[in-house]
């Protein structure tokens, strides 16, 4: 099949590619630089009002500001602006084709839940109000459902904490090599993470699933509370981590981001489960020991022993 696909320079749209061609689909890039060549893709075409999307199987929107850096008023202005209206774009895009793609899978975030103490959340659960993460997520889900009035199914994806070779991950680990690692306020706020490979397996399940449609959580069965997260990164390296960053410290110096590091929300995936996706990396440790720990070389057989 042919997907279209927004944001595919990012470190998971690259996943996704990697992902989708090993599958034996083809993946057609939008990006705001058309020239530009992204390996594996078929072709790249312009991210911009007007695009054209008639005769894609699907389309896999993930396009939008980051949200590492300082959250000043107009980083926060791009961040929600960026989400809100590159879907109105291509919902625009899509409903108005002759030909449209069958489905619009589209990025959106945990944090729509906002913070839910020992809560499990499922996809049935109410989402918050009044969070900067959460607003721009129900802004965000809201914007996509809008291609259902021409009967297309759409699929917003909560991603959770992504664990990948780049991220937020890659941030942390300089810091648990020297033996500085530690918790965020009390520790026992929960932490709902994915390793990237299952969160790229879960947008491609969610576009060959026809029986998935609306909000599906993007996040392993398994979340651990912030202090288990802290231990099980700290134990990969052998590293101390009893440093502790108190509550109030992260509230005075990061007044909103704080909430990426102290709201509590543990995310339970209950409709891809439901629907047969089965995670590769389920558990913490798995996947931690699959980015973190180094790989074992063979040792060299006699045909690499050189004669003297």
């Amino acid at each position: 099949m042919e997907i279209g696909l927004t944001g595919a320079s990012g470190f998971l749209g690259r996943q996704i590619i990697d992902q989708a061609v090993a599958d034996g689909d083809q993946v057609i890039a939008f990006s705001r630089n058309p020239h530009r060549q992204l390996r594996g893709c078929a072709r790249t075409e312009s991210f911009s009002p007007g695009l054209h999307l008639n005769g894609l199987s699907a389309v896999v929107h993930l396009a939008g500001e980051s949200i590492f850096g300082l959250w000043t008023n107009s980083k926060k202005d791009r961040i929600f602006r960026s989400r809100v209206e590159g879907t109105r774009w291509i919902v625009k895009a899509m409903t108005g084709a002759p030909n449209p793609p069958k489905v619009l899978v589209c990025a959106s975030g945990v944090g729509i839940y906002g913070d839910r103490g020992e809560e499990e959340l499922t996809e049935r659960h109410t989402v918050d109000a009044g969070e900067f993460l959460a607003d721009v997520s129900q802004a965000w889900e809201a914007e996509a459902q809008e291609a259902t009035s021409a009967g297309i199914r759409v699929v917003t994806v909560r991603i959770a904490l992504v664990l990948g070779p780049k991220g937020a991950l890659a941030l942390m680990l300089p810091v648990f090599r020297l033996g500085l690692g530690g918790r965020f306020g009390n520790g026992d706020q929960w932490m709902s993470w994915v390793h990237i490979r299952d969160i790229a397996r879960i947008f491609l399940h969610a576009v060959k699933t026809d029986t998935l449609s609306g909000p599906i959580n993007g996040a392993s069965p398994n979340p651990v509370r912030n202090g288990e997260f802290t231990q099980a990164v700290g134990m990969m390296f052998n590293k101390p981590t009893f440093c502790t960053v108190p509550s109030f410290l992260v509230r005075t110096l990061l007044p909103e981001q704080s909430t990426l590091l102290l709201d509590s929300q543990r995310v339970i995936p209950e409709k891809l489960l439901s629907s047969g996706f089965q995670f590769q990396f389920p558990c913490l440790n798995e996947a931690l020991q699959d980015l973190i720990k180094p790989k074992v070389r063979p040792e060299p057989g006699p045909e690499a022993t050189r004669a003297t």
